[in-house]
């Protein structure tokens, strides 16, 4: 099974996410990112950046059956936008939200027997903590880091994980 991230590899959320973030905390010192990521009006945010490259259409083109979309979520709105959003542009992937300040190796076995799941994420440590539940990981257009595999897309990653 492959796991992909969603904000940072499907989707271009991540592009100036904090800038409205940054000149409220000019004037609002104990307003945390959190608050923010909570606060955001994720329907407006998902369209307005839209998927990253050519994701939407890539998913499309592969098995729903052996690819899902595993998202961290800092609110009900964001995981319900999230879903909304994927499902109105034509995606039947399964999509497992993961809670905030929770692992996503603790709501996704990265090993099941001697299969090895694959993630593939932008952030550093989930990768690193996927790899060390036993999973294989890809961290995405990032890096290089020592001692873990960087893809650049995701047809490099199915490429790489098929092989």
């Amino acid at each position: 099974m492959i796991y992909l991230d969603y904000d940072g590899v499907i989707g271009d959320t991540e592009n100036g996410l904090f800038d409205d973030y940054y000149r409220i905390i000019e004037y609002r010192k104990d307003f945390t990112k959190e608050q923010y990521i909570k606060e955001l009006d994720w329907r407006s945010w998902l369209r307005k950046c839209g998927p990253k490259k050519n994701s939407f259409e890539f998913l499309k083109m592969h098995s729903s059956k052996y690819v899902s979309i595993l998202t961290t979520c800092w609110s009900i709105n964001e995981a319900r936008e999230k879903i909304i959003y994927l499902r109105e542009n034509g995606l039947d992937n399964n999509i497992i939200i993961c809670p905030g300040h929770v692992l996503k190796s603790e709501v996704v076995c990265p090993k099941l027997g001697l299969t090895r799941h694959l993630l593939v994420d932008d952030h550093i440590e989930n990768v690193v903590d996927w790899e060390q539940s036993g999973g294989q990981a890809f961290i995405f257009e990032k890096g290089p880091y020592k001692g873990y595999n960087t893809v650049y897309s995701l047809e490099e990653a199915f490429d790489f994980y098929y092989c």
